[in-house]
């Protein structure tokens, strides 16, 4: 079985719908923002559409939004984001969706949310097809929602299999909300889409493998559900019309390729194109690999190994990660990366560009990893002198990396450290004399007075006209806490992964135990919805393994699609992704 690097995150299935289908509905909340502590205006417009938006919320409110689920190109702006209110007066109320899919079928809603810890706890989807009388669609639950914009939480409803919503002026989905337990609890919407396909058309085609990155080559067959329709494609990105290529076997795909597919039938509209990439990334072990690569801004890498955050910041979404033998600076400018991490999480797979910078290599990112593999993580920070990063020449050693050095001073240390617009001081110890750079403007050490006589100080290095900088995190960087122990402890418990995956029709989830203890595996698919618990009442030590065979908690296979799957055992939690491909 052909092995697939492990990123079909939901992020690129939405993008994908959303490409082979049209947008007849869409909201993303930059148009008409309200001021802060401001409720939205009714009704709100689709910024694409007819569409409208009310909604019965005492409050209303707007906050930063996101690009996850928007079109190409969508900037952060603004979102919808209903409140919990005084006595938790909005549980229950809802927002109303008109929505008209006059002349189309094959109808979905798509769209990203978030909440507060306080705030809904669950999104009931009703509908109308008469503008009178409401029917319950399904109850969304939130459990496990982080407070941040994460590539999988995005929400999808399927109306294709109603047929009443085909083709219907009148058609209207409602939103409820519930579960709120403070006045501030809230959950934000944004890039709200509702896609569908010209009704009497041939069906749109279908991937399989669908779009991804992978290391071997794969087979690509295209298949449309309509009966005799001929399927024309494209591998170089434009438009597939009535001379393109016959789709008739499997196509073979071994580099970076676009696909593109459209089907004809006899007495039926085209269909909607379908679009699906498949990308070949030069696949690296590790950072210090990385670090040896042509930094050309057009080659794609892939690392198989985990990187450690040691830092981020907001500004261009700019995040510092390392290994046991290099580190590298992730610059996101484009907010590609929509997973949140915090210091200490291990970060498995990251995939993008590498280009210079000046003197410094930074990583552009062009996929999201996905949620952290394991979070705590020991982070080895080398104890180095000025003279040995001073010596650096390569930069590959010690550039973007965290380091401790003992026994330094300021030249002339004197009132607060300050930054915007960063400011270099002269520091050394006995070996020599480097900068010392306040470039992270909201560290909590900014406005605190300058350290005098001697201390150590951890900090990032980075590189200016070949001398060597470094740049403090935070205020407990400086005479940090001593820790001789260059060795990590060996981990309680460890989610390992999986094989194969993906997988066709079972795989194998493993797992490490130091002690015997309860453990717990919980397997959700895209919209977070539990399929299959399986719960431990004694994890052996050592090696854990179990099976799960693609059936959810009712003995029903699954589909097709990217799952996830949690460890939980005591205090540890740590998730991975798999991908069930029939």
């Amino acid at each position: 079985m052909k092995k697939t690097l492990i990123l079909l995150a939901l992020m690129c299935v939405i993008a994908g719908l959303a490409s082979a289908q049209n947008i007849l509905h869409y909201w993303n909340f930059n148009t008409g923002t309200p001021a802060t502590d401001t409720n939205w205006p009714q009704n709100i417009p689709a910024n694409t559409g007819t569409g409208q938006i009310s909604y019965t919320f005492s409050e209303a409110w707007s906050f930063t939004g996101t690009n996850i689920n928007g079109v190409d190109g969508e900037t952060n702006g603004g979102s919808f984001c209903p409140r919990g209110g005084v006595d938790m007066v909005n549980n229950g109320q809802h927002f109303t969706i008109t929505a008209p899919t006059t002349g189309m079928e094959n109808i979905f809603i798509s769209y990203a949310t978030r909440k507060t810890s306080t705030g809904f706890a669950t999104q009931e989807v009703l509908y109308t097809t008469d503008g009178s009388n409401w029917i319950s669609k399904e109850t969304l639950s939130l459990a496990g929602f982080e407070n941040n914009w994460v590539a999988s939480q995005v929400f999808t409803i399927d109306f294709s299999e109603i047929p009443a919503v085909n083709n219907n002026a009148s058609f209207a989905v409602r939103i409820k909300l519930d579960g709120s337990s403070s006045a501030v609890g809230n959950n934000r919407f944004d890039n709200l889409k509702i896609i569908g396909s010209t009704q009497g058309g041939v069906a749109m085609p279908t991937f399989n493998p669908p779009a991804g990155a992978y290391t071997q080559p794969v087979n690509v067959t295209i298949n449309s559900t309509t009966p005799g329709a001929t399927i024309r494609y494209t591998l170089d990105g434009s438009e597939p019309t009535t001379s393109s290529s016959v789709y008739s076997t499997p196509i073979s795909i071994s580099n970076t390729t676009t696909v593109k597919a459209k089907a004809w039938a006899d007495g039926l509209n085209p269909s909607m194109t379908a679009t699906a990439a498949y990308m070949f990334p030069v696949v690296v072990e590790n950072l210090s690999q990385l670090r040896a690569q042509n930094p050309d801004n057009s080659t794609l890498y892939h690392v198989t190994g985990n990187a450690i955050l040691t830092f981020k910041q907001s500004n261009r979404n700019q995040k510092y990660v390392q290994d046991a033998g290099a580190a590298v600076l992730i610059d996101d400018q484009p907010g590609v990366i929509t997973s949140n991490y915090q210091i200490g999480d291990a970060i498995q797979g990251i995939t993008g560009k590498l280009s210079m910078y000046f003197e410094t290599l930074q990583f552009l990112p062009t996929l999201d990893p996905g949620p952290a593999v394991s979070s705590g993580n020991y982070i080895h920070v080398p104890t180095v002198t000025v003279s040995q990063l001073n010596g650096d020449i390569g930069f590959n050693n010690y550039q973007s990396r965290l380091v401790l050095i003992n026994d330094v001073s300021f030249t002339s240390p004197s009132g607060n450290y300050t930054t915007n617009p960063a400011v270099s001081y002269d520091i050394s110890d006995p070996t020599g004399a480097m900068t010392f750079r306040t470039a992270f403007y909201d560290a909590d050490y900014i406005n605190t007075p300058m350290h005098t006589g001697s201390f150590s100080v951890r900090g990032l290095i980075s590189h200016f006209q070949s001398t060597a900088q470094i740049t403090p995190r935070m205020l407990t960087d400086f005479n940090p806490v001593s820790n001789t122990d260059e060795v990590q402890s060996p981990a309680q418990v460890a989610l390992i992964g999986n094989f194969p995956n993906p997988f066709n029709p079972q795989t194998t989830i493993q797992f490490q135990m130091q002690t015997p203890a309860p453990a717990a595996i919980e397997i959700f698919n895209q919209k977070g919805q539990v399929v299959k618990n399986f719960d431990i009442q004694q994890a052996q030590q050592g090696m854990n393994s179990l099976v799960w065979n693609g059936l959810d908690n009712n003995g029903s296979a699954v589909s097709s699609g990217v799952y996830f799957f949690r460890l939980k055992s005591g205090s540890y939690s740590s998730t991975k992704k798999m991908v069930l491909m029939k």
